[in-house]
């Protein structure tokens, strides 16, 4: 009996050595969808005219997209430090208008700073965001609507750069005709 115990001590310290060295796997691609709203009385959509970039960034950075030109321009700048900027984007996000999730985002880093925009309604989100191990895909939804001051939401900074701007509806409203009102 006694030797039945080591022996079953030892198997239990290899498999728990065994355990130590599973592959990690850094890598996540990042689906995002992105809903809209130019004004409060447009139907909730999925966005149309969208684009997506990351920067991979250190833990401890703090970034941010400053203006609505930096967005266009994919131009992020160090809150802390405003002279140090980046507009080589590590990844370019993939749209896909057709899709359930429209954005996606294939992130290799560690930490990255990612940026949607939403060229339709003149309004941009970001945000930090630390890349899971081996989690290949990621789920995600962005809700951007113009007619809100700027605020955040699921992690996401959402900005409206244009806030008090008077803005149409995207989505024509039908007039009742004069056979609906007889």
């Amino acid at each position: 009996m006694r030797y039945f115990i080591k022996i079953a001590l030892w198997a239990a310290v290899a498999v728990a050595f065994v355990g130590c060295f599973k592959d990690e796997n850094q890598g996540t691609a990042m689906r995002i969808a992105v809903y809209s709203q130019n004004v409060d009385s447009d139907p909730i959509m999925k966005a149309t005219d969208l684009e997506a970039y990351a920067f991979w960034i250190e833990k401890n950075d703090n970034w941010e997209v400053a203006t609505w030109e930096d967005a266009l321009a994919r131009r992020i700048t160090n809150k802390d430090n405003t002279s140090i900027s980046r507009s080589t984007p590590d990844e370019i996000g993939l749209f896909d208008p057709e899709a359930e999730y429209q954005v996606r985002l294939e992130l290799w880093s560690l930490y990255t700073f990612a940026v949607v925009v939403d060229k339709a309604n003149r309004i941009y989100a970001y945000r930090k965001y630390e890349t899971p191990m081996n989690l290949p895909e990621v789920l995600t939804q962005l809700h951007m609507y113009a007619w809100r001051k700027s605020g955040t939401a699921n992690g996401w900074n959402v900005v409206n750069p244009f806030p008090d701007e008077a803005r149409e509806p995207l989505v024509p409203t039908e007039e009742p005709s004069e056979e609906s009102q007889n």
